[in-house]
């Protein structure tokens, strides 16, 4: 399956020469909005490292922290599937085994996120950890993130 993120004429004109060069029949299954951006990915990562760094904590403590601090409670807070699942099994656990398990099984919780969510995990990240004086690389594209938007 191949995936395609239109974001402007140039995006679009690719997307109809690939389509063209297609071998037929096939079906096109076109989403609104964005899915995950690399952008945001890329930063998150990025930021596990810089907190690293400045704190001295392991990378995928951070790592895993940060799923479970912020990524928990947006995902529990507008899935129901998820906070129901969560909830019985994994909530009754004490802190340091919800921490253990997601970073031992790459429990997904960020992967879960849609665009919209990762910027707020990505804005919630950035203030909790600028709190404490690390200092945070802030990305050109506009998607990825952007501290100076008012909250809505």
């Amino acid at each position: 399956m191949v995936t395609r993120s239109v974001k402007n004429q140039d995006d679009l004109a690719l997307l109809k020469v690939y389509l063209d060069g297609r071998k037929r029949p096939f079906t096109v299954d076109i989403t609104e909005g964005r899915d995950r951006s690399s952008e945001q990915n890329r930063l998150a990562f990025k930021w596990y490292v810089e907190i690293s760094d400045q704190t001295g904590e392991d990378r995928e403590d951070v790592r895993a922290r940060c799923k479970l601090e912020v990524g928990v409670p947006i995902l529990r807070a507008e899935q129901e599937k998820f906070r129901a699942t969560y909830d019985r099994l994994i909530r009754p656990l004490a802190y340091a085994d919800k921490l253990r398990l997601i970073r031992d099984t790459e429990l997904p919780v960020t992967s879960l996120l849609n665009v919209e969510q990762m910027s707020r995990y990505l804005d919630i990240v950035f203030r909790r950890h600028a709190e404490i004086g690390v200092v945070l690389t802030i990305p050109p594209d506009r998607y990825a993130f952007n501290p100076e938007r008012k909250a809505a």
